[in-house]
């Protein structure tokens, strides 16, 4: 009776077994199949693309994604309707489109139009964003600069600042974290691959406070917000997050 009660036992365990390996199967399966692709286009050629390469770059190394999985689109425009066009006009050496990406991104600022030169019309930023929505494009949006993420990463801030302000604050900033460092940052070279890769190191472990202050930012506009007109503001870390969180999966 012994044998024949182990002999139920053993099959029944080895059922069990063979159903978890059939599900860790479809499981692992079902991952890959849902492998996360990010496709953005940028305002900037240099800045944010390479802050936004750099925090892809542990993701590669730690094999959250692939090589081809994240893509930026090649710059042409500067103006947030042609960030858009670069976006829906790029194709992959392997023929995807943005329409293929699991996560399709712009990142534009608001840059409000200067005497000398400069910025972009409010029709044109305001259009930008109710065209990205019909094209089920997330749109990472900063009022006045993309630089005002950077800012936040040392205080929150409540009062209106153009980007001039913005980069002059940040510059001083960086300076006393790290003297050294950034002994030769100035207004002329901020927006520089060198000086972005410094200052996304510097910046990493100050990544939460960044992500506090953004949402609290936001979250004080309350229905009141508004992309064109809410000076600060920034959705810059909606896409961080998404990245982030990447970063922390198995």
């Amino acid at each position: 009776m012994a044998r024949r009660g182990q002999n139920s036992s053993d099959k029944i365990f080895q059922r069990k077994k063979l159903e978890q390996t059939k599900k860790d199967s479809e499981r692992q399966k079902l991952k890959r199949e849902q492998k996360v692709d990010i496709i953005m286009a940028c305002e900037d050629s240099v800045s944010a693309p390479t802050y936004f390469k750099l925090i892809v770059q542990k993701l590669l190394d730690d094999k959250h994604i692939t090589p081809d999985s994240f893509v930026i689109a090649i710059p042409h425009h500067t103006n947030p309707s042609g960030v858009l066009e670069d976006l829906k006009k790029h194709k992959t050496s392997n023929g995807k489109t943005y329409k293929d990406f699991m996560h399709k991104w712009i990142v534009i600022d608001r840059d409000i139009q200067r005497v000398n030169g400069g910025g972009h019309s409010k029709e044109d930023f305001n259009l930008v964003l109710l065209q990205a929505k019909k094209d089920k494009v997330e749109v990472a949006c900063s009022n006045d600069a993309f630089e005002l993420w950077y800012l936040l990463h040392f205080d929150y801030i409540a009062t209106a600042l153009l980007r001039d302000e913005i980069n002059e604050r940040l510059i001083k900033r960086l300076k006393e974290k790290n003297p050294h460092k950034f002994a030769k940052l100035n207004k002329e070279n901020i927006k520089q691959a060198n000086f972005t890769k410094l200052i996304f190191e510097e910046l990493q472990s100050l990544q939460e406070v960044a992500m506090r202050n953004a949402k609290k930012l936001l979250e004080s506009y309350g229905v009141d917000y508004n992309p064109e007109k809410s000076n600060p503001s920034t959705t810059v870390h909606k896409l961080v997050e998404i990245l982030s969180n990447l970063d922390r999966k198995g």
